[in-house]
């Protein structure tokens, strides 16, 4: 097996090193300091730079990339900063790549261009207070209505809901009882009159707020069902087309972030003087950054490995499951293990093991739960 990146790719992956370097410090700064506002300014660099068009096809304004290329991208600024791996997934993953897979051509040719040229902001609504990682349990209805349909319901944990100019809205449309018949996506205007947003205060992450998104009887125009009509009641199968994407850019994050708190602490371990000598020099503390190294190592290859797999349109979805169990898992061990090296200084919220201690936990529940990653993996078993 060859497991080296093309030509391409080496140079992706050193315009997004050199991005992140070099033209992000004030965004990043302003990020650090001001948690609850958004960067547009990163955001617009990140477009401008071509990032947001990597995997979609050159007719839209991508370049054509594929998932090693977004994964690359994805780890890279997570490294930098975990928020700006977000604002990269959420136009990319879970509006492009989602309306690529599934929206009519004439969808594509209106939404992909603007998404990649950074000019609209999307939004992903699924998760309910009483339905999340099974999107059946949801209760958020669009009734026919004439012409158009009236959306009514309530989301939770919508990212970026708050400064999209469209939400990506998963319905029920059917009475049955089998609600995964019944399921239908459409495109829903954030500037509907009778939808309510309201950002939801978290414990890592609010530069891109997630929300909860309040419908009643919202009216959208038929032709914004996602794949347009004859893609009515096919949700369910709409969503598993790109679930397993999601789950492999949480795993790409976990890398990044557990990359950046190997750096940080190999650095403190270094400089920290303890009973003469830096604590590097003591065992113990040198034992665990070596079981941190190593285990980046595994998260990644076993990463990259299934992303590669998606690449090649190989079946790889217990891979997938498996990396993003896996990294999550990893992930938090990891930081814990900053936090010890840190000692009480990683209490402190001067040093940012506290900051990576509260980012970390949110891999835990994105792209679904650790049990229901297992769940998964089982039955492949």
């Amino acid at each position: 097996m060859n497991f080296d990146l093309s030509p391409e790719q080496k140079l992706l992956k050193d315009r997004i090193t050199a991005f992140c370097e070099n033209e992000c410090a004030a965004e990043l700064k302003t990020m650090l300091e001001n948690e609850d506002v958004f960067p547009s300014g990163l955001y617009k660099k990140i477009a401008d730079n071509g990032f947001f068009g990597i995997p979609f096809p050159v007719k839209y304004g991508g370049a054509d990339g594929n998932m090693v290329d977004v994964m690359m991208v994805t780890e890279q600024m997570s490294f930098y900063r975990h928020d700006m791996a977000l604002i990269y997934m959420v136009p990319v993953v879970f509006a492009g790549m989602f309306l690529l897979a599934n929206g009519t051509e004439e969808q594509k040719a209106t939404f992909l261009p603007r998404i990649i040229a950074g000019e609209l902001k999307y939004a992903f609504a699924m998760t309910e207070p009483e339905a999340g990682s099974d999107p059946r349990g949801m209760t958020t209805y669009a009734a026919k209505s004439g012409d158009d349909y009236t959306i009514s319901g309530t989301k939770y944990w919508t990212t970026g809901a708050s400064v999209a100019d469209y939400i990506i809205m998963v319905t029920l449309t059917s009475q049955e009882k089998d609600q995964a018949r019944g399921m239908t996506v459409f495109v829903v205007p954030s500037s509907s009159e009778h939808l309510e947003i309201t950002p939801i205060p978290k414990l890592a992450g609010n530069a891109y707020p997630s929300c909860q998104v309040v419908l009643d009887r919202v009216v959208v125009p038929a032709e914004n069902i996602v794949g347009g009509a004859e893609a009515f009641n096919t949700g369910l199968s709409q969503l598993r087309k790109t679930a397993d994407i999601e789950r492999l850019c949480i795993a790409a994050s976990c890398i990044g972030t557990a990359s950046a708190i190997l750096k940080d602490c190999v650095a403190f371990a270094k400089s920290r003087i303890q009973s003469g000598k830096p604590i590097i020099q003591f065992q113990a503390i040198s034992h665990d950054l070596a079981d941190m190294a190593t285990n980046i190592e595994a998260m990644r290859w076993m990463t990259y490995h299934a992303a590669w797999l998606r690449s090649e349109k190989r079946e790889c979805f217990k891979e997938i499951s498996m990396a993003k169990l896996f990294c999550s898992e990893i992930l938090n061990t990891i930081v814990k293990k900053g936090m010890q090296i840190f000692g009480g200084r990683g209490y402190s919220m001067e040093y940012p093991m506290q900051r990576y201690l509260r980012e970390s936990f949110l891999s835990f529940y994105a792209g679904g739960t650790s049990e229901i990653q297992k769940n998964l993996i089982t039955r492949y078993l």
